[in-house]
């Protein structure tokens, strides 16, 4: 007897053949899927080391440049190719009036934190009324002797205004011996002022990368080791380093930086910015 394979009326199913042309199907779109995964997580990687290199080089411009901008080229104390130092004032005044042989009434209009200065570095400045030139006094702050109502008075009594808080009006004794004119005349601009540092240095936080610092507070990186300053002098050339004797003709400070991307990097991400911060005057 012999048998004979019959395709029954109304049955269903899949062949062999069908069946493995669905797995080899399957297997490409799981292929592709996973291809494209992959892609997507290369992709994603990548734009996040991107934006990381990026807001490190936007955050170490916002912050240098909007300090950095307020000094002139008298008030640099180093200017090196991996770090730049200047006086940097944490309260400005006006005097009010000389009220005696060594002692000014002055009112403070404006005062900046110090947080991040070098320690143990301090001084006093003053242009005479009408002036644009400073005279340094470095470890020199002049002796208060009183604040309150009785400087606010005599402020009030010369035109100033008497809205401020009691501490922004106080009289200071001390000048002679400091300055070359004495006790500052009335109309006077005062500066109290610390050291302000920029450096370029190793990160405590990224391996073998290097870190912009202010003062002893490590703020943003990392960076490569190519970061730099240098000087944009009078005649328009550039310098690595000044000596102090020079820096009167600085003009500008100029930031060289490639920020690379957070954590390993595999991409390889580099992003580069160059900018010039010109001192005010």
């Amino acid at each position: 007897m012999s048998l004979k394979w019959r395709h029954l009326e109304g049955e269903s199913g899949f062949t062999l053949v069908e069946a493995l042309i669905t797995l080899v199907i399957s297997g490409l779109l799981a292929s592709a899927l996973v291809s494209m995964l992959v892609g997507q997580s290369r992709f994603y990687e990548r734009t996040d080391d991107q934006i990381y290199a990026e807001q490190s080089l936007r955050a170490a411009f916002d912050l240098m440049s909007a300090e950095l901008r307020l000094g002139s080229p008298s008030d640099l104390l180093a200017a090196e190719s991996d770090s730049v130092a200047l006086r940097f004032d944490v309260l400005r005044a006006v005097v009010c009036d000389s009220t005696g042989a060594d002692e000014a009434t002055m009112m403070a209009y404006d005062t900046v934190t110090n947080a991040g200065l070098t320690g143990g570095y301090f001084g006093t400045a003053y242009s005479g009324p009408y002036e644009e030139a400073f005279e340094y006094a470095d470890s020199f702050i002049p002796t208060e002797t009183g604040n309150g109502s009785g400087p606010r008075a005599t402020c009030v009594a010369n035109g100033a205004s008497g809205t401020g808080p009691d501490g922004a009006y106080a009289t200071f004794t001390g000048w002679s011996g400091q300055f070359t004119n004495g006790v500052p005349d009335r109309g006077s601009f005062v500066r109290f002022y610390g050291k302000l540092s920029y450096r370029f240095a190793p990160s405590t936080f990224f391996t073998s990368g290097t870190a912009l610092w202010r003062g002893p507070q490590e703020l943003v990186g990392p960076f490569n080791t190519g970061a730099s300053f240098s000087y944009v002098m009078d005649d328009n050339s550039v310098q690595n380093s000044v000596s102090a004797g020079d820096f009167s003709d600085v003009r500008a400070i100029r930031v060289s930086a490639t920020a690379i991307g957070d954590g390993a990097n595999r991409f390889g991400v580099q992003r580069t910015l160059q900018f010039d911060v010109p001192f005010r005057n």
